[in-house]
């Protein structure tokens, strides 16, 4: 694509209250070493909400936003050439761009990189007809997979890292804590890789969609709730094999009663991955609690490469399914109908896909 004086289409967020921004923009040309992508799907998520509400900082404004995309490329910049994608290619593209340079990036995790960037926070993003990326960040994924599937790797793949850092073997009982877009990624992750799910979640059409997507079991938290230690969840936990407790759980909400119930649900030498992060601050319980019954927690930010190519292998190896997450596309002139969308109604959207 050579043509200088080419435009597009592209949503922005100019300040914190303000509606959604559409406009016409140069598209822009990849500098050496980066590709320019055709973005065909692009999806909307809780960090995006967080911008719009003044939760997350943007490295500036007006940005445009996304940061879950999918795309084919068109143009790869001076040096991208045999990189590992190709023009026409159709690609995920990783949002985080690092260094290059620093341990964390010699070991394919940029997510801890502390010059680390994120497209449609740090850099322009995907809600746009163009986006440019690092060849780096680009993985090439096979054409029978949808673009708007593709994605859905990027919540995956967060939700890959969740499970693997639990070090839990087939079999084992996971309890999940949420039943949104992020956990919903979080059940089918476990599920392909062996492991028995109890979803729980207080909305009942969240925990039937827990259940279409693998779960054994959904509860409200309320059914779960230990009133003494002998509570009904031990029991549960006995009969899905894991006597004296849930061998592990993935808090996907990150309010103070989430993790403190996935804690409670745990066995003595219990791990706990914590995704969510919850608008108010976390009180943790005693101390005593983790060091009793030697407790494992972890904070899950984001994921490596690593785990973005784990779950694109899955996918194409049709272990994973991540086209039913995906409950409304929209094209882009409706980005600020598809965000409404997102956050309102008791029984909101899986995952928004505006599709430039």
């Amino acid at each position: 694509m050579s043509d200088q004086s080419a435009t597009m289409q592209a949503v922005r967020f100019t300040d914190v209250g303000a509606p959604l921004l559409r406009t016409t923009l140069p598209v822009p040309r990849p500098e050496p070493g980066w590709a320019l992508v055709r973005v065909r799907a692009v999806a909307i998520c809780g960090s995006d909400v967080h911008i719009l509400e003044g939760h997350t900082p943007v490295g500036f404004t007006p940005i445009t936003l996304g940061h879950e995309i999918s795309g084919d490329v068109v143009e790869l910049g001076e040096g991208a050439v045999g990189q590992g994608v190709d023009v026409g290619d159709r690609v995920f593209i990783n949002p985080i761009i690092g260094c290059g340079r620093c341990r964390y990036c010699a070991t394919e995790e940029s997510n801890f990189c502390p010059d680390r960037g994120l497209l449609g926070i740090h850099f322009e993003g995907a809600m746009a007809e163009y986006v440019v990326a690092p060849v780096r960040n680009l993985t090439a994924v096979p054409d029978r997979i949808s673009h708007a599937e593709i994605a859905m790797v990027e919540s995956a793949g967060t939700a890959y890292h969740a499970i693997r850092v639990l070090d839990a073997e087939p079999g084992d009982a996971v309890v999940v804590i949420g039943a949104g877009g992020l956990g919903l990624q979080t059940v089918r992750i476990a599920t392909a890789l062996g492991l028995r799910v109890v979803s729980v979640d207080p909305n009942a059409a969240a925990r039937e969609r827990a259940l279409a997507a693998g779960a054994e079991r959904a509860y409200s938290p309320e059914d779960l709730m230990p009133a003494t230690e002998d509570g009904g969840y031990i029991a549960l936990a006995e009969e899905m094999g894991s006597p004296f407790g849930f061998a592990h759980a993935v808090d996907c909400v990150g309010f103070e009663e989430t993790v403190n119930l996935a804690l409670c649900l745990l066995r003595p030498r219990g791990s706990c991955s914590i995704i969510g992060i919850g608008a108010a601050g976390v009180r943790l319980p005693d101390p005593a609690i983790f060091v009793r019954r030697s407790l494992q927690v972890r904070g899950i930010y984001t994921y490596s490469s690593k785990d973005i190519a784990n779950v694109i292998e899955l996918l194409v190896a049709g272990r994973l399914e991540l086209a039913d997450s995906v409950s409304l596309k929209l094209p882009l002139a409706e980005a600020q109908r598809a965000f409404e969308a997102f956050v309102g109604g008791d029984v909101r959207p899986v995952r928004v896909v505006l599709e430039p």
